[in-house]
């Protein structure tokens, strides 16, 4: 690895105005290596499908935590695997990252993490204090200055890859130059957008029309000039259930534009945070508002490490009702569900180095429900739970990070009876025979199966099921004969389509490792191609159930 790449193998803010001036790309060389080694989601450009489309209230989570460039901030990763990891984005809407100097890059492992699972992902720009309002009058003296910063900040944008900035201005202004910060919010949206970027510029509420520091919490009429000129507000997290419906009411069709504060450390925050910061997301939610979660690292900050995943599931479990639940878009789905981190590395099966480790670039997709744990404690009806098409009990599932097939970790599903585990809500066009490869080590008799829901004309269900134990090699399709459109599905041999699987990823199995794979293909009558989607991914136990996935394919 070249010199100047080792040199940058360190994350690092940006942290003044003249550092900004003097930065610099690197070379086309040394860019072809920095995009191998950490942006293997979507690779150069940063293009990438956002997921999350739906006209309803978004989450956006703001992460600061001690001050940013911890170990995410080593490229190549670090050996600490009990360093802070986040695998709840499926039911995310945007990701922030967040700390306190002048412009803070988000880490090319959260970027890779974020784009793989469709999550657009902001860095922030952020001025305080004195020192900030020396810059910022420097920066907003006039268009061509502005101008100058825009262009420094594109540049800066895409080679990192990141989706676009939080604006946060925490010093007053003199008032003369507020029409040009209203001109770079739009002007830096509009670059941005025009070079091919996401260009999503969110404005936090600290300074007002006039110039002054002075947090609304609300979106009123001394804010709302920011709002109109970007995609939306980060509202203050000091707010009263009044604030709320006053914002609404202002914002009109653009409700979901607004983002409601809530500090997870709950510093004079509605609820007190914490273990209750449900309860300002339920208020939130009563108004139909988006909702921006500053600091969810309060789970790792102010607990045991050791009890970070158990701890991390109960907070994700109490938001989860008032989230949006999203999954990949297109084929194909690869994953060994490695959450980027763990205490060896396996490849195809067998441990190739026993040391732990850390690295979130090498994170995989995590299945949909990640944060809960499935669905296994979800109690009531305010999310619809039924999508698979089975009343039975949902299953618990968790990442295993002693044993992978492939990366530091697997996934793991258990159940003491009949019980459902949902992997993935998909809206994916089907238009072709489809090939599914699911790699697993069990010592269940009980019977498994990979179930497929699909959507046919978006009127009519229908629900194909894959055994995966016991191995069956020759079954009947689950079609029925009253609906000759249903697709089929046949189990294939390992040999006939094993080219299509990530290279050697399973042609170098060896059946030490106790890994096992299964194959299937899913036909589609002709009549009815082009009106087929995939919705759901599901795993179903008939009976007790101890499993563990270590790989699933879909194209």
């Amino acid at each position: 690895m070249s010199e100047e790449f080792c040199e940058k193998s360190l994350s690092v803010p940006i942290r003044s105005l003249e550092e900004l001036k003097t930065w610099k790309p690197l070379t086309d060389r040394t860019r072809s290596q920095f995009v191998q080694q950490c942006f293997t989601a979507t690779g150069p450009g940063g293009s990438f499908r956002e997921q999350s489309t739906k006209n309803v209230p978004k989450t956006l989570i703001c992460h600061d935590m001690k001050g940013g460039y911890l170990e995410d901030s080593f490229i190549e990763g670090c050996s600490n695997a009990e360093a802070y990891s986040f695998i709840q984005w499926g039911i995310i809407d945007i990701f922030v990252y967040f700390s306190h100097h002048f412009i803070t890059i988000p880490p090319p492992c959260w970027v890779h993490a974020a784009h793989l699972h469709g999550v657009p992902i902001l860095g922030t720009i952020i001025t305080e204090w004195d020192e900030g309002t020396a810059t910022c009058t420097k920066i907003f003296s006039s268009k061509d200055a502005v101008n100058e910063f825009v262009n420094s900040l594109t540049e800066l944008t895409l080679h990192h890859n990141c989706d676009g900035w939080l604006i946060n201005i925490e010093n007053s202004l003199e008032e003369t130059l507020i029409d040009n910060v209203l001109y770079f919010l739009r002007r830096l949206k509009q670059e941005l957008v025009f070079a091919g970027n996401c260009g999503k510029i969110i404005w936090y509420d600290s300074v007002t029309k006039d110039g002054k520091l002075d947090w609304q919490n609300e979106l009123n009429a001394k804010n709302k000039d920011f709002f109109d000129s970007c995609d939306g507000i980060f509202l203050n997290y000091v707010w009263k259930p009044i604030d709320l419906a006053n914002s609404a009411i202002l914002a009109k069709e653009r409700i979901f534009d607004v983002y409601v504060g809530i500090d997870v450390f709950g510093r004079n925050c509605f609820g007190g945070g914490g273990f209750n910061t449900d309860a300002a997301f339920s208020v939130v939610r009563q108004y139909n508002l988006s909702a921006a979660v500053f600091a969810p690292g309060w789970i790792y900050e102010c607990h045991p490490i050791e009890q970070f995943k158990e701890l991390s599931f109960k907070f994700w479990s109490l938001l989860f009702p008032y989230m949006n639940l999203h999954g990949p878009n297109s084929l194909p789905i690869r994953t060994s569900f490695c959450p980027g981190y763990g205490q060896g590395k396996y490849d195809s099966g067998q441990l190739v180095d026993n040391k732990p480790w850390h690295n979130m670039s090498r994170q995989q997709l995590q299945p949909c429900l990640a944060a809960v744990r499935g669905l296994f404690e979800v109690k009531g009806n305010t999310f619809d739970i039924l999508k698979c098409g089975s009343t039975n009990t949902f299953g618990k599932q968790d990442v295993c990070d002693t044993d992978a097939f492939n990366g530091g970790g697997c996934l793991n599903i258990q159940s003491s009876t009949d019980a459902v585990f949902p992997l993935f809500f998909c809206e994916i066009p089907v238009i072709r025979p489809m090939t599914l490869a699911v790699i697993l080590k069990t010592n269940s008799n009980h019977p498994l199966l990979l179930k497929l829901g699909f959507m046919l004309s978006n009127t009519f269900p229908i629900t194909m099921s894959c055994p995966l134990v016991p191995r069956v090699d020759q079954f009947c399709s689950a079609a029925d004969d009253e609906h000759q459109s249903t697709p089929i599905v046949s189990s294939l041999e390992f040999d006939s389509c094993c080219n299509f699987l990530d290279g050697s990823l399973c042609r170098s199995m060896t059946n030490s490792s106790g890994w096992d794979i299964r194959l299937f293909q899913i036909r589609l009558s002709e009549q009815v191609v082009n009106s087929v989607q995939l919705k759901s991914i599901c795993i179903e136990s008939q009976g007790e159930t101890d499993c563990k996935i270590g790989y699933l394919c879909c194209f």
